[in-house]
């Protein structure tokens, strides 16, 4: 164990023994890391003699169908409470725990943390200038995911849990490696196969992950659809085919990677919880690009953003960049009373949202970015004693954002 888990694990016992209740929260419309990061550490607080409330605001409509099936079987053993059951709870002695998010905007407890007393943070997903302030905050981005700090801890406490709870860390590290395609490290590899010998099964974990038919339907739509343009003229028609999914190559980056740009360009205002967004990133991602934007509007208001990379290009710097930019700055709603312009991630997996009116603004802002990514030279020299200096050159990519 890391000095710096090691101290985590130290907050966490001192916080949680002194604090009146402990409340857990994850982002908006958990996902599998999130809400297995939860009940860990819901498994953890119960071990040190707390209760334990875990924060779910979303209705069952808006979650990934495996992500209610994980809560409705451990409603048993966890207590799961709303937004307005938190406020009429919370105290100044509370403690809550932050999982799987560091930025407030993205937890329902956003506008109530001035209820609480302390927060830790416990999250893989970069800092940036939109990360709550908080007691304490692990934040490690070389994590696989928060599922796998939480099983470390879990680990490293000698505490017992069953084989659900093995299957829900499991989970969450399984769909944020993409089934160990990608984020890991020995530790990773490690995590999991601790808790195989707790019982996590890929077979289980599948049974949960299995598409639902319409849903699937609508992913693939969004991901493959087309349609035709017939524009007539006076002496032939001409037909435009447009795809959905625009897959271009960015040769002024090192590289020249295939990027690909996913909207419904047919129902551009369709709605899709972020979760499906983020399945059709990890889709493309896998056989037909090295870097996904699909976008989508996940309320009437809001387009959400799921970013993927397997190449030079850091996604989370590059959405986190939002967070430096007015929103005003894409078309807006006169009716519109908050809006958000924020992202954030690490190198390989991020997200976001911008309160916008037309979600093709969204688009034309990130071919721009990828447009000015330029290669940057890094000279290294290295000299030994009585020998001629060694000079490499490592070329990075630099992202600039381009204001409209």
């Amino acid at each position: 164990m890391s000095n710096k888990l090691r101290l985590l694990k130290e907050v966490l016992i001192k916080n949680i023994k002194n604090a009146s209740r402990v409340f857990i929260v994850g982002h908006n419309a958990p996902d599998y890391d999130a809400i297995g990061a939860a009940l860990g550490m819901a498994t953890i607080t119960k071990e040190l003699g707390k209760d334990a409330y875990i924060i779910v605001n979303d209705s069952p409509q808006d979650l990934d169908p495996g992500v209610v099936k994980v809560i409705e079987e451990s409603k048993e053993d966890y207590q799961f409470i709303n937004l307005e059951e938190y406020k009429s709870l919370a105290d100044l002695d509370s403690l809550l725990i932050a999982v799987d998010v560091n930025k407030k905007y993205l937890t329902s407890v956003q506008d109530d943390l001035d209820k609480i007393g302390t927060i830790i943070i416990v999250d893989h997903h970069q800092e940036t200038e939109q990360t709550m302030e908080a007691t304490y905050k692990y934040i490690d981005s070389h994590a696989s995911s928060t599922c796998e700090i939480v099983a470390q801890l879990l680990h490293n406490l000698q505490i017992k849990y069953s084989k659900n709870m093995a299957n829900y860390l499991y989970a969450g590290i399984v769909l944020d490696t993409q089934s160990f395609r990608k984020n890991t490290t020995a530790t990773t590899h490690d995590t999991a196969e601790k808790l195989y010998a707790r019982g996590a099964r890929f077979e289980v974990v599948s049974k949960w992950r299995v598409a639902n038919f319409e849903e699937d339907q609508k992913l693939n739509d969004l991901i493959f659809g087309s349609h035709i343009i017939r524009e007539i003229g006076e002496s032939e028609t001409t037909e435009i085919k447009i795809n959905n999914n625009s897959i271009q190559v960015f040769t002024n980056i090192l590289g020249a990677p295939k990027v690909s740009f996913v909207i419904n360009r047919m129902k551009p205002h369709e709605i899709y919880r972020q979760d499906m967004l983020a399945k059709a990133a990890d889709k493309i991602f896998s056989k037909y690009a090295e870097i996904a934007f699909v976008l989508g509007y996940v309320d009437e208001d809001t387009v959400g953003i799921s970013a993927r990379s397997k190449c030079d290009v850091d996604v989370g710097t590059l959405l986190g960049r939002l967070e430096k930019i007015n929103p005003t700055e894409f078309p807006q709603k006169q009716t519109v009373l908050r809006t958000v312009c924020t992202g954030g991630g690490n190198k390989q997996n991020a997200g976001g949202s911008i309160t916008t009116s037309d979600i093709f603004s969204v688009e034309e802002f990130f071919m721009n970015v990828m447009k000015e990514m330029t290669p940057v030279e890094e000279t290294i020299v290295s000299q030994q004693e009585n020998e001629e200096p060694i000079v490499l050159v490592k070329k990075e990519a630099e992202v600039k954002i381009l204001k409209k």
